[in-house]
């Protein structure tokens, strides 16, 4: 269980810099920001789809973890864009 929590902290992490980093290097653009989030759901909707119907064995374990991981990288990278895009609104005006 340590390996799973050291391994969705790593992701996190990672999805929040890339998203902090599009952030910072693409100022105009308020929807690049949002690319880690939607290329994570998108994951994470593969990954159920499938372990439900394309597994064999205990392969829907194994992908239902990866869900799990791709949910929580979700949310932490549209959180990110959505707390970077209020503090950008709030400098411009």
């Amino acid at each position: 269980m340590n390996r799973f929590y050291a391994f969705v902290s790593i992701a996190g992490v990672a999805a929040v810099l890339i998203t902090f980093l599009l952030a910072r290097f693409f100022r105009n653009k308020t929807l690049v920001k949002y690319i880690p989030s939607i290329i994570a759901a998108l994951g994470g909707i593969c990954f159920y789809i499938k372990s439900v119907y394309f597994s064999t064995g205990f392969e829907d374990l194994a992908y239902i973890v990866l869900t799990l991981a791709a949910c929580v990288v979700f949310f932490l990278s549209f959180i990110t864009a959505f707390i970077l895009g209020m503090i950008q609104r709030n400098n411009k005006t």
